[in-house]
């Protein structure tokens, strides 16, 4: 009786841990629009004629991309649509200079169990809407696709416009 009690407690565990080994990646995207700060506000280029602008003219755009998953996760790929061009799209809402500075980062080593994006700048938003701002997002997406335990190839698309929340605390 004790062995039977065994080897059912061990099918038991094995079977936890197959079940928790193979969960779908934990995905996290967050895209967010906000006034700048008083600070982010002083280090606007002073070269450019500054003295027709204001703070409330600039908002700061934070993105952040986020993928755990555990080794039954295989042939991971993340791919960012124009996100190295950002400053092309902006520029291209109604042809005004509307991208001023920002920032880039991610780590996305194929041997890792994770990968993180994070891009964050300043644009300048005088004269546009928020549905105008979401507009110019519209062609951006974000495309995940891994291979699971069972060898499935699964694939996910975000778009950034479905995505952003606008945020009016700096």
């Amino acid at each position: 009786m004790k062995q039977l009690s065994l080897i059912f407690t061990i099918l038991v565990l094995v079977l936890l841990l197959t079940a928790c080994n193979n969960k779908a990646p934990l995905i996290e995207i967050e895209a967010k629009i906000s006034p700048i700060s008083e600070k982010e506000y002083k280090k606007i280029d002073a070269t450019r004629d500054s003295s027709e602008l204001k703070q409330e003219d600039f908002k700061i755009f934070e993105f952040d991309f986020n993928m755990e998953h555990t080794d039954s996760v295989k042939e991971r790929k993340v791919e960012m649509y124009k996100f190295d061009n950002l400053s092309q799209v902006l520029n291209g809402i109604d042809g005004n200079l509307r991208y001023w500075h920002g920032s880039w980062y991610s780590q996305d080593n194929e041997s890792e169990n994770f990968a993180t994006y994070h891009q964050e700048f300043v644009f300048y938003t005088k004269g546009l809407s928020d549905n105008d701002i979401k507009k110019a997002f519209s062609d951006e997406k974000i495309t995940v696709s891994w291979t699971n335990h069972k060898n499935e190839q699964i694939k996910k698309e975000y778009n950034i416009s479905d995505l952003i929340e606008f945020n009016s605390n700096n």
